[in-house]
């Protein structure tokens, strides 16, 4: 049985598996175009301290950590390369005619779910947690997902995260944003 809640914080080093097992650059090519891929590399230090201000969301089978969720806040978000440059491009950018620096914010640091384990809805329950979790505390989650992701893109828009921005970087990217004040 699955179950949905934080991370415990000696669980920290199966994000990082997780994680590892599922970066762009360790899967073929037909795993990344059928089951999605991450980018973004951790470490245990960012972990911990994420864990100290906005513990991460898990999905459980038993002991083994099986699914994860990063809701990011900007201060977190400094101690990482990735997300600091998302923070950085982020604040050019408008939401409903606002500029998301006017919205109280956090960034999606990463979501995945483990091979074996996905089409069980696990993606959706993360993010529904984490709407618990920030509810009343952040207007927005914002996020980045690479096009040739295309399984996370429809998961993404399945949950409501709207396209607010595309860029071309070292590939095509949607900056897609879910208002948690619509919900």
């Amino acid at each position: 049985m699955i179950r949905i809640g934080n991370v415990l914080p000696q669980d920290l080093e199966q994000i990082i598996g997780l994680q590892r097992a599922n970066l762009r650059e360790n899967i073929s090519e037909s795993a990344r175009q059928l089951q999605g891929f991450v980018v973004a590399r951790y470490d245990i230090p960012f972990l911990e301290r994420l864990y100290a201000a906005e513990p991460p969301l898990v999905a459980y089978d038993g002991d083994k950590v099986v699914g994860y969720c990063l809701p990011t806040p900007l201060t977190v978000a400094a101690a990482s390369e990735f997300l600091q440059s998302t923070s950085e491009m982020i604040t050019g950018l408008a939401y409903k005619g606002k500029p998301i620096t006017d919205y109280r914010y956090c960034l999606m640091g990463q979501i995945c779910v483990a091979a074996g384990y996905r089409g069980e809805g696990i993606f959706d329950k993360l993010y529904l947690a984490m709407r618990e979790q920030l509810r009343g505390r952040y207007d927005l989650v914002v996020t980045e997902v690479s096009y040739r992701n295309a399984r996370s893109m429809r998961a993404h828009q399945r949950m409501g995260y709207e396209i607010i921005h595309s860029y071309q970087h070292d590939e095509h990217w949607a900056v897609v944003v879910w208002d948690l004040t619509a919900m």
